[in-house]
């Protein structure tokens, strides 16, 4: 075992295989559809019967890939975890307890390296510090989100009045001057609160109006995306908390480097 793979480079090649082949041959399988009832053969159900055999050929393709990079991805990266832990979270996988497992082709072989790669999961993920990272890392408002909110809270003022005058008949537009002055009142309020959100360091996490939290008493910190509909949100969750991330200057891998980074030097430091 090699162990030279990152795991952002095998979540990579998991997405071609695991969620971009699929997802072609699903399109693939509606175009055809479109096609023939656009010429007029098997018009009327040839759009229905492409989407089943594509969800059947996309499911097909995900049976049949699934295995081998879950074999090639364990067998090539160090931080098997933390690797499963994310292609789970990103859907290229599913849970050990999930019904959708049992549809994975598998081979003698696969299942016998598989086995063999459980004993990886016996071990620790290891990470490495970071000497770019300093001894402290103050996190605040992102100053990008406020110009943001400042020009919807404008866009939506503006338009609710323009059309409140242009229309007389219609109260219901000016919902939209409602929205632009709560944009105003969030892009203001975040404005003038001048304090770190989050502080991070060599000791451990403080979130603003809390006490430090040191690393020795910080557990199943994580850096995660949650969908919401057609909506996702980006979290830091450590503990008992949960904190959105979206509106602070801190961007998704450089927060789980930090994570990292911080936890080692506290291990370093604090042999137990």
């Amino acid at each position: 075992m090699r162990e030279n793979v990152t795991v952002q480079q095998a979540l990579n090649k998991g997405k071609i295989k695991l969620i971009y082949i699929p997802l072609l041959l699903m399109l693939l399988s509606f175009g055809v559809g479109f096609y023939l009832n656009s010429v007029e053969l098997y018009s009327g159900w040839a759009i229905g019967i492409s989407g089943i055999v594509g969800f059947l050929l996309s499911w097909l393709a995900w049976s049949y890939f699934v295995v081998e990079w879950k074999v090639w991805a364990f067998e090539n990266v160090r931080n098997v975890h933390e690797l499963k832990r994310k292609a789970i979270e990103q859907r290229l996988i599913w849970n050990d307890d999930s019904w959708f497992n049992k549809t994975e082709i598998v081979c003698y072989e696969q299942k016998q390296k598989l086995k063999h790669l459980e004993k990886k999961f016996l071990e620790k993920d290891v990470y490495h510090d970071d000497i770019s990272v300093p001894k402290e890392t103050a996190i605040y408002f992102s100053k990008t989100t406020m110009v943001i909110e400042f020009i919807i809270g404008v866009f939506m003022i503006g338009s609710g009045l323009f059309f409140y005058w242009t229309d007389s008949s219609g109260f219901y537009w000016m919902i939209l001057p409602l929205i632009g002055i709560y944009s105003f009142y969030s892009c203001f309020k975040k404005y003038l609160d001048k304090s770190p959100q989050i502080i991070i360091n060599n000791e451990g996490i403080k979130l603003k109006n809390s006490s430090l939290t040191a690393w020795n008493q910080v557990y199943n910190d994580r850096v995660f995306n949650e969908s919401h509909g057609k909506h996702s949100t980006n979290y830091l969750s450590y503990n008992s908390e949960k904190i959105s991330i979206d509106n602070l200057d801190i961007k998704f891998d450089k927060l789980e480097n930090l994570l990292q980074v911080y936890r080692v030097r506290f291990e370093k430091s604090n042999p137990s």
